[in-house]
């Protein structure tokens, strides 16, 4: 942005691109993370050169606390719901879901459309926020492909420590519900609510499910 120093920039972008650099190029070493910051502790720490980023001077306090925040896996309050579709079904499950998370509460709530957003955005947000919910439809037996794919970022970096809700649909078998289970399980996550499977379009009782689900992750984020 022209400046090399952070007092000569507005940094009101920068921390949110600090996070997702972060989750993308550094997530998956928490631990060796948090044993340098270990080390760091004790220096009094006057100027940080950043590789990506400006010259920080007066932010060394809230640069080192968002690395030790993310190398910890701490969430802040807040919803990311992560879905992919192919014919509206499964982004109206999604909605639904979102709705009722709102309704209930919750006030930090990002979506993604794993066909229109870049990976790099959600796991930034996967980082940020302490509760995931996943959605896909079933496609050729397997999971969505762009679905999958940003499962398979998740569990290189090894995310840890988050509350998890999914939800699927399918027009002949179903398969995605039972592959983002496997997936829970697999990466130790807390799992929130029951999982909704709908065939083809939504219908009522699977709204009210769909309902269902965003009320008892609210209510799980309303736990202290």
């Amino acid at each position: 942005d022209g400046g090399i120093l952070e007092t000569e920039l507005n940094l009101e972008h920068f921390w949110d691109e600090m996070k997702r650099y972060y989750s993308n190029i550094v997530g998956k070493y928490g631990n060796p993370v948090q044993r340098i910051l270990q080390k760091l502790s004790a220096l009094d720490i006057q100027v940080i050169c950043s590789t990506h980023g400006p010259v920080w001077t007066e932010h060394i306090r809230d640069v080192v606390g968002i690395y030790d925040k993310l190398s910890r896996y701490e969430g802040e309050d807040g919803v990311v719901i992560i879905y992919g579709s192919m014919y509206g079904n499964t982004e109206q499950m999604a909605e639904t879901i979102a709705a009722s998370l709102a309704d209930n509460g919750v006030k930090n709530i990002i979506m993604h459309n794993v066909s229109k957003s870049d990976a790099s955005y959600v796991l930034r947000d996967l980082f940020k926020y302490k509760a995931v919910i996943i959605g896909s439809p079933t496609y050729c037996n397997q999971l969505y492909p762009e679905i999958d794919s940003i499962l398979q970022k998740i569990e290189v970096r090894e995310v840890k420590n988050r509350l998890f809700a999914y939800f699927g649909s399918f027009s002949w078998a179903g398969a995605a519900v039972k592959r983002l289970a496997a997936f829970g399980e697999k990466m130790q996550w807390t799992v929130v609510g029951e999982p909704v499977e709908s065939k083809q379009a939504l219908k009522a009782d699977k709204y009210d499910a769909c309902w269902d689900l965003g009320k008892s992750m609210a209510e799980k984020l309303a736990e202290k």
